[in-house]
């Protein structure tokens, strides 16, 4: 169903429910992000020009303003509707489904892949900081009940809050918030064994990589739980046997670079 922006302008909603099963296949990591800045309403995405007023969309929607919100930089899968929509159905207290999501660009962070295995056998997105880096990014404005939602999935990670300053956000509508918030990984970032963090890439390509280094490899048989069909990969990784080995695994065959966010932290 069409929905009105103030003025009366109709502007028809993007329903995804179809393909969330899809959409939320490991090997399909880190899922889709909006096609345009908008709001999830519920089920629905209502996609924005960059002059709307997304106070007036809130107020119709009986949603807390921008005012009431705090605004994090998402990472990885954090960016997805879907994602997002199944956090706050599985928090264990009733969280408002209206969100306001809207492109960016961050300067001097870069986004490679977190240094631990997640439950579901992916190997999961994570920012570092890096000078004269510059990377594509979706901003939420999250109530406090989305927050508290969020933060509770977010094990491996821990928010943290940076300056506009030494870490320039610059919104598709042109606004540079002053501060804001994204989550860093606690494990640090994976590197290609030399120093320089692999950049983000689909996870069949990952499990390539780390395939060809002593990474996950099995004493016994020689071979890597990487090694194999990406299907036959995740599976493995979904195993907390797996999972509990893999970050002694990563540091052990010296791929991972701890990160620094102390020059760009607020305060």
């Amino acid at each position: 169903m069409a929905r009105c922006l103030p003025g009366g302008d109709k502007v028809e909603p993007m329903g995804n429910e179809s393909t969330m099963s899809v959409r939320l296949d490991p090997l399909h990591y880190p899922w889709d992000p909006p096609e345009a800045s908008g709001v999830v309403l519920g089920e629905d995405f209502l996609p924005l020009g960059l002059a709307a007023d997304l106070n007036a969309v809130l107020s119709g929607a009986d949603a807390a303003p921008l005012g009431a919100r705090s605004l994090v930089v998402s990472i990885g899968s954090n960016s997805s509707p879907d994602v997002m929509r199944r956090k706050f159905a599985n928090y264990g207290q009733p969280v408002s489904r209206i969100l306001p999501m809207v492109r960016g660009r961050l300067h001097n962070i870069g986004v490679g892949h977190s240094a631990h295995v997640s439950t579901a056998g992916y190997i999961a997105a994570a920012p570092y900081s890096r000078t004269g880096k510059c990377t594509t990014v979706w901003v939420s404005w999250l109530d406090e009940g989305q927050l508290l939602a969020l933060d509770a999935t977010e094990h491996n990670y821990r928010r943290l809050e940076l300056n506009g300053k030494d870490c320039g956000l610059v919104l598709d509508n042109g606004e540079r918030p002053a501060t804001f918030s994204l989550y860093a990984s606690s494990w640090g970032v994976l590197n290609d064994g030399h120093g320089a963090e692999l950049p983000l890439m689909d996870q069949p390509a990952l499990f390539g990589l780390l395939a060809g280094s002593l990474t996950g490899r099995d004493l016994e048989d020689e071979k890597s739980v990487f090694e194999g069909p990406p299907e036959r990969v995740v599976e493995q990784l979904a195993l907390a046997s797996v999972q509990a080995g893999a970050k002694d695994w990563f540091r052990s065959a010296g791929l991972v670079t701890q990160v620094d966010f102390d020059s760009v932290r607020e305060g």
